[in-house]
Order: structure tokens, then sequence, then C-alpha cells
């Protein structure tokens, strides 16, 4: 809806969107949508990003490692239930992946919002959930979510003693956390989207603001709309692959 808003205002610069990394995955999920973000929208900026994602399992689940997960998830009669924010959610695709990868079967129970799933996982209600830091380091912290593993390429600076999933044992699932970026309207003229991205940049700069994404686990950015537009449609292709193994029919 907040998209298609702004898809239909004035080219003029003072209607901005800010979106998820849903903005190139809803593309595979609906056969139908009012608009397209790739031609209806320009990119702006890619302002912050989720390096990876968590696995992590409530504290009930009998496991310490991943290898110790998938090897319950194998045992005849076990039913591994893991939470998302919704069908089609990065974090849904990202649990389907990890089935797929380690050859499991995972039942996915979808719940109306990020807090929802980890407010499921945290009472019990399910038993896995790939996270974001945002979202999971108050619990981890509080020991209320177990993390198993670390989707990045490298250890999080925050959680280094939690290792990647290739180190755990989990082939090709190098998985980035997400990100948040910056459109207007398609045809709005140049120099009013270098204007936007400029200010954008400078308050990425600020150390509140820096201190604040740190705090939460992101990484600000704030790259050109030269570099964020072809990204943008990569994002695209790379989702609807995602959206194929995890075998969802467009809606």
């Amino acid at each position: 809806i907040g998209t298609e808003a702004v898809v239909k205002a004035p080219a003029d610069g003072h209607t901005i969107l800010v979106v998820s990394t849903s903005i190139v995955v809803n593309p595979s999920i609906y056969k139908k949508m009012p608009f397209d973000p790739l031609r209806d929208l320009e990119p702006v900026t890619n302002v912050c990003a989720t390096e990876a994602l968590i696995i992590g399992v409530h504290p009930s689940v009998p496991v310490q490692t991943a290898q110790e997960l998938i090897a319950l998830a194998k045992k005849p009669g076990e039913r591994i239930t893991f939470g998302s924010p919704g069908v089609g959610n990065t974090l849904h695709l990202a649990g389907e992946l990890f089935g797929a990868r380690a050859g499991i079967p995972l039942t996915h129970v979808p719940y109306k919002g990020a807090g929802p799933a980890i407010a499921a996982l945290v009472a019990g209600e399910i038993q896995m959930m790939f996270m974001t830091p945002p979202l999971s380091l108050p619990q981890i912290k509080a020991g209320k979510v177990r993390p198993l593993a670390w989707t990045g390429r490298n250890r999080a600076k925050f959680l280094p003693d939690l290792p990647t999933t290739a180190e755990a044992g989990v082939a090709n699932m190098q998985i980035d956390g997400g990100w948040h970026g910056v459109f207007v309207p398609a045809k709005t003229p140049p120099e009013i989207i270098a204007a936007l991205h400029a200010e954008l940049v400078k308050a990425l700069k600020a150390p509140f603001v820096v201190e604040r994404f740190a705090s939460l686990g992101l990484e600000p950015i704030g790259t050109g709309p030269e570099q964020f537009k072809p990204f943008v449609a990569s994002q695209t292709q790379a989702y609807a692959e995602m959206v194929k193994i995890a075998g969802i029919t467009p809606e």
C-alpha cells in the first residue's frame, strides 16, 4: 500500500519510500501487482543492511549445534517447526532453503509480522527461526533464544563465538540478512535524486546514527543510485530463485 502511494505520487522528491528487501521478493510472490518496482520506482540509496541471519531455537530444543538440529529433524516422528513474519518473507525463504540444503523436513508457521513470530519462538510455540540481529539479539542476550549459526561469510562481531553455517557444516547457506533502501517515483529528475542521496549519506555518517545501527547489528551503506539500481535488479532475480526452491506458488 505504501509503495503504491509513492508510485502514484508526483515525481518531485517530496514523497520518498523507505522499504526493506520485500520489494524485490514480492514480484515472485504475487501474480499481479499494481506496479513494477523496477519500472515505476527510481532507487536512491541502500541505507543499511544486515550482514546475515541468525539460526535460533527455543532453549527446550535438545540441540547445541546446527548439525545436532539436522540430526534431530531426521529422526522418525520428529516434527521441526519454524516461524517467519509471513509466506514469502525473506526469513521464510531462508528457512525453506535451509531445509532443502540440509535435506530435512521443516514445517513453516507464518505469523502476522516479525514481532509475533519471535514472540512465538520465545514462548515455545515454534522450535526454530531464522532471525535478523535487531529482532533477536535482545532475546539471545536474555537467554530466551539459543543461537546455533550465522549465515554470513565471516563470524558476526557482536556474536564472535557463533559459528558460520559453513563452519557448522551446512553448505551453500550464505544468506545476507536483508537491507533497507530509499526509492522515489519514476521520472524524478536526476538532480533531485542526487540531492537526496547526498543528504542521506551525511545522515548515515552522524555518530549517533552509526552507534545506533551498530547496536542493532546493522551496517550503514549509502551507495549511490548508479550502484544501487543494478543491485536491486540482481536481488530481484536472486530471490526469484529462492522462491522456486521454496516451492511457493504465486498468489
